[in-house]
């Protein structure tokens, strides 16, 4: 891990997004949604076990993410967007807690498609204003939705790095 003179470093993470895109990078175009993922508990024994094997693995490494980000300097936040009562998002929630994220819960009733987004981008900016000399902000996603912000984040002087899922973000 760097040391505190390196940096002060902000992690976002679209959670329901990363998810999503890394079984459809492993399975197929649209397949989280046609194996039903959202809704399966892979811990379940009445789940059905191809399902289930198949999302054990598209595992996301998020204490890699979060290593990466360490490399930067001292994290100083950390927050994770999503539906936290879906069982496949819910498998994730120790991991997360055990290092440090903040988990936010964005409810199916009253996010929108681009709830998560929204929340996200509107945490980052409030964030680099109100957080002390954050250096380095890193958002992990899986889609391009993050382009705006990360030009945003740049002309606010501090450096943007993002992880996502190969094949689903944008090179931008």
């Amino acid at each position: 891990m760097a040391d505190d003179s390196d940096g002060r470093v902000a992690v976002y993470i679209d959670f329901d997004n990363i998810v999503i895109s890394r079984y459809n990078q492993l399975h197929g175009r649209g397949a989280f949604q046609l194996d039903r993922v959202r809704h399966t508990d892979p811990s379940d024994p009445a789940a059905d076990p191809d399902v289930a094997a198949r999302i054990r693995a598209a595992t996301v490494d998020i204490g890699a993410v979060l290593d990466y980000a360490s490399s930067f300097g001292q994290i100083v936040s950390s927050t994770a967007y999503a539906d936290w009562s879906q069982p496949v998002n819910a498998a994730y929630r120790r991991q997360l807690v055990d290092r440090a994220v903040d988990l936010t819960q964005m409810f199916p009733l009253s996010a929108a498609k681009n709830g998560a987004d929204i929340r996200l981008a509107v945490d980052v900016v409030e964030d680099l204003f109100r957080l002390d000399g954050v250096t380095h902000v890193v958002l992990a996603a899986g889609d391009s939705d993050y382009v705006a912000l990360a030009q945003r984040v740049k002309r606010l002087g501090r450096s943007i790095v993002a992880v996502g899922v190969a094949g689903a973000t944008s090179k931008a």
